[in-house]
């Protein structure tokens, strides 16, 4: 029977693939802002792309709700992309990193100097601005990450040492404990994303 706690045992193995994350993400966010000095014209195009086939019909539905709808466009955009990395490092366990540690590392950085070269923000104000939805949203990455491939690496050492998938279903068993701490830190960030960063936000911009 599965057993679902808040807090599931997170042993040593869990603990150093997730320092391992962390390290990556704080490394891709110094190179998505970095990319600014080196060439800004080059990446404010990333940025526009990066508005006009992700972000653009996120805001049409955001600005088409109230703050109640709001709140669930991004808990469920933001769960199903968790789940969608946990997923993948159960088939490969490199991709976590690869499609969202790395991509939302490098998205910070560029967007942090985005709004500094746009006069916009200055890069210590979009950081502060992010910090209360992305305190919760951030570790909740890091951990759908860490669980994703956690589970994959046990998935393929049972396959190539023993020889089968049948330890496949306690392996996800134990990475499917840690969903329901994913889930809460989601709504919360969602909660401040909705609430908070805004209002943070505009009075952080350069006067």
């Amino acid at each position: 029977m599965l057993k679902i706690k808040l807090f599931p045992a997170f042993s040593r193995n869990y603990r150093m693939v997730l320092a391992f994350c962390a390290f990556l993400l704080i490394f891709s966010v110094s190179l998505g802002y970095a990319a600014w000095m080196e060439d800004p014209s080059l990446a404010k195009q990333v940025i526009d792309q990066l508005v006009s086939k992700k972000f653009s019909a996120l805001a049409v539905k955001m600005r088409a709700t109230n703050w109640l709808g709001q709140l669930r466009i991004i808990f469920f955009n933001n769960l199903t992309a968790t789940l969608l990395i946990i997923i993948s490092g159960s088939l490969l366990p490199i991709l976590p990193v690869l499609i969202g540690i790395i991509p939302n590392g490098f998205m910070i950085g560029l967007m942090a100097g985005f709004f500094e070269y746009e006069k916009v923000l200055p890069k210590s104000s979009f950081f502060l601005s992010l910090l209360p939805h992305g305190i919760f949203e951030l570790p909740a990455v890091l951990l759908s990450a860490t669980v994703g491939m956690v589970w994959g690496a046990r998935n393929w050492r049972s396959l190539f040492k023993d020889r089968t998938f049948f330890s496949f279903s306690s392996h996800f068993k134990k990475g499917l404990s840690f969903l329901p701490l994913i889930i809460i830190l989601l709504i919360i960030a969602a909660l401040m994303e909705v609430l908070v960063t805004p209002n943070l936000f505009a009075s952080s911009q350069f006067s």
